[in-house]
């Protein structure tokens, strides 16, 4: 299912509303795809986006195209609807309940991999928890209002841009923000941050956003590929990721 225009209004909205109209229910609820050997080198943590399940990833062919590059993968896909982001409780949730137990099994490198608001949570779980994650793929992920990505490719790009002082807890009102600050922060080699990539289609609805967030970094860490806001172009980007990244060289 595509991501909603509305998302930015129904993150901003009222607890009272996210809790009546989308549960966040503990624990958080993930579905995992182990590898056939003892032991995986490497984690995958799927993240939906608004209005998919942790089981679209295997119903979309996410978990039949990651086996059929013969990577040494395990995969769990969390549940992580958008109840959890109204309520703040994302990456607590997402950490004590999905990637904690997982991590318990000794793997070498952890990923997260997301599309549209799943992307942005991606960001978010590892600006949290930067030295927990390895590296993270985000798909057309929503980065933030229009206005803010335009300001940034005003001023000159992430590089050049006049960002706001670190905080240290994201509220409502300064987490777009405070993401694009820790971007720009992690890309200068100022403060810890995964190995980021990013793909979205050439016909995305968020494109003009996430070309701000691409133009920042290394040319071989963005994939473009045809297609609009849906699960076949993000099918195609994790092919081309697949084929090319880090986490291909890295997770053999």
């Amino acid at each position: 299912m595509r991501v909603s225009t509305l998302l930015p209004a129904l993150l901003l909205c009222g607890c009272a509303s996210i809790a009546r109209f989308f549960p966040a229910p503990v624990p958080m609820r993930s579905v995992e795809w182990r590898y056939a050997s003892p032991k995986a080198k490497c984690l995958v943590v799927f993240l939906p986006g608004f209005g998919d399940d942790a089981e679209d990833f295997e119903r979309r062919g996410f978990v039949a195209e990651i086996r059929r590059h013969d990577l040494s993968v395990d995969m769990v896909a969390a549940q992580a609807t958008l109840g959890y982001y109204g309520r703040s409780s994302f990456p607590e949730r997402l950490a004590t309940d999905v990637v904690e137990p997982a991590r318990a099994r000794g793997y070498e490198q952890v990923w997260l991999i997301g599309m549209s608001m799943g992307g942005m949570g991606t960001l978010y779980y590892a600006r949290t928890h930067a030295k927990d994650v390895t590296g993270v793929f985000a798909l057309s992920p929503y980065v933030g209002d229009s206005s803010l990505t335009d300001e940034i490719r005003d001023q000159g790009g992430l590089v050049k841009w006049k960002g706001p002082p670190k905080v240290d807890a994201l509220t409502d009102a300064n987490y777009q923000r405070e993401i694009w600050r820790w971007l720009q922060a992690v890309l200068a080699g100022k403060e810890p941050g995964p190995n980021l990539y990013v793909g979205f289609g050439r016909n995305d609805k968020l494109e003009d956003q996430d070309a701000v967030l691409a133009a920042a970094l290394p040319r071989d860490h963005v994939y473009r590929a045809e297609g609009i806001h849906d699960w076949p172009t993000w099918k195609t980007l994790l092919n081309q990721f697949l084929s090319t990244s880090d986490f291909s060289r890295g997770c053999r």
